[in-house]
């Protein structure tokens, strides 16, 4: 009888602790912590995220150290003279990181992601990444953003990880072109969710990251034949349109500060006024003097970068100038693609004056003369004596077409920043002016950023900087 009332005893308790279980069942589930990320949104903060690093800091030096900008303040005059550490790229590194490449790696793999929001998320992971590995060189990307399950990626080597790109590349053009419709989701790019041009835009990121494997796959100043080809069948798809109509630009809609104001605009004239201005830059002199040719007009797109009212020679601010504060930021300009199919033609072309290659060259003047009112006439054969001097020409437009973007810098960097002018004096002398170092007397050019301080404290890794093996003079693989 004792037996029976303790087993009857057990029974009621397991009874009770089951309805208790089930009674309390899901509690501990929190129903403001979604267990999937909405892929639309989640992309819409990858773009903000690519905005921030594209638009920031990164194009802020880029422009520094391509001579298109000055550093003239505080730390900005340390870059000025290529002066920088670890803790410059802090933030830079977090951001192309931790908000835009986990961002886009969530979008990628969530069950929630149709084609197209797949596709053009992965469009824009190879476009971010091959300007990730561009400035910095070797990087983390085969393992990056495994969190808790691997803190510690290793670094892929600058070659793999543009083999990835164009790989990512294909693979979000593939995605696309086999959805239907726009995407379905608030684009904070100029495409409006038009599958077409983000599809062109991921055809003309192909070509960018070609050249710059072509020079990387070169022997010393030279450049990989079958790599250029495939630069221009990629060109050949990519954003062409004259009038600018395939452009894909960063919108600023409303340029609200803390808001979607342009971050040239809000850092330059509320955050650190004085910071950066534009005096005594090459570009400036270039734009000023390509009229000697007899065919280049460059006035109004040497106003819309910058401002000479101020009694000295700024960024230009004003609205609808470049730097407004709703002006949008080019992600990608029809005129890159067509100087990068021309510099491809004229490089597999020789000594020799390609007939392609300078029909290129004068379509992307078209596109100056239709986006910033100028009034360029075309070139002729005839104005140039050699193969080279067409080059160098293709070189010097492609250098103007970037200002303010961090590709300005890639180039210099990628042509061992053979970018010249002639005033009135040189074209009576037949000499011409070259941009030079500016930290004197080391007369050392730049070759890449380093990495984050925070990433050699927290990943075994990293590369050593400065006293190691690498520093900012020291080139990586695509312009060695």
């Amino acid at each position: 009888m004792r037996n029976l009332t303790t087993i009857l005893i057990i029974s009621i308790l397991i009874a009770g602790l089951i309805g208790c279980e089930k009674y309390t069942s899901g509690y501990s589930a929190n129903p403001l912590a979604p267990q999937v990320a909405n892929s639309t949104l989640t992309f819409a903060g990858a773009q903000m995220g690519y905005m921030e690093f594209t638009e920031g800091t990164c194009s802020w030096i880029a422009g520094i150290w391509a001579d298109q900008v000055h550093g003239a303040q505080r730390q900005f005059g340390a870059y000025d003279v290529y002066t920088v550490n670890g803790q410059d790229f802090g933030n830079d590194w977090g951001l192309a990181y931790a908000d835009c490449l986990k961002n886009l790696q969530i979008v990628e793999s969530s069950p929630t992601s149709n084609k197209k929001v797949k596709g053009a998320a992965e469009i824009l992971d190879g476009l971010h990444m091959g300007t990730v590995t561009a400035v910095w060189g070797d990087v983390p990307y085969s393992q990056a953003g495994e969190g808790e399950a691997n803190p510690s990626p290793k670094y892929d080597a600058q070659q793999a990880v543009y083999t990835a790109v164009q790989s990512k590349l294909d693979a979000g053009i593939a995605d696309l072109t086999a959805a239907t419709a726009s995407l379905s989701f608030q684009d904070i790019f100029s495409t409006a969710g038009d599958i077409s041009l983000w599809i062109k835009l991921g055809h003309s990121a192909k070509a960018r990251y070609y050249m710059h494997m072509a020079r990387g796959l070169g022997s010393v100043n030279a450049y990989d034949a079958t790599t250029l080809t495939s630069v221009i069948a990629e060109a050949n798809q990519g954003i062409l349109a004259t009038t600018g109509a395939e452009d894909v630009m960063l919108l600023h809609t409303t340029g609200a500060y803390n808001g979607d104001m342009n971050l040239w605009f809000s850092f330059g004239v509320y955050d650190r006024s004085g910071y950066m201005d534009a005096d005594g830059c090459f570009s400036v002199a270039m734009l000023q003097n390509r009229h000697w040719d007899g065919k280049t007009v460059e006035t109004n797109r040497l106003n819309y970068y910058y401002d000479s009212s101020v009694g000295f020679t700024d960024l230009n601010y004003n609205d609808n100038m470049a730097f407004g504060y709703n002006t949008p930021y080019p992600v990608f300009r029809a005129s890159e693609t067509l100087l990068l199919r021309a510099e491809a033609e004229q490089r597999l072309a020789g000594a020799t004056v390609d007939a392609s290659a300078l029909a290129d060259v004068n379509l992307a003047r078209t596109y100056d003369n239709n986006v910033f009112g100028d009034n360029s006439t075309p070139f002729v054969a005839g104005d140039f004596a050699t193969g080279a001097a067409l080059l160098q020409e293709i070189l010097n437009e492609e250098y103007l077409g970037l200002i303010s973007q961090i590709e300005a810098f890639n180039l210099v960097r990628r042509i061992d920043y053979q970018i010249t002018y002639k005033d009135s004096a040189d074209v009576a002398n037949n000499t011409h002016h070259q941009l030079a170092p500016k930290n004197a007397p080391v007369n050392t050019f730049p070759y890449r950023f380093v990495y984050s301080v925070d990433e050699h404290n927290s990943n075994p890794n990293c590369p050593p900087e400065a006293h190691g093996t690498l520093d900012q003079f020291t080139r990586p693989w695509f312009c060695k």
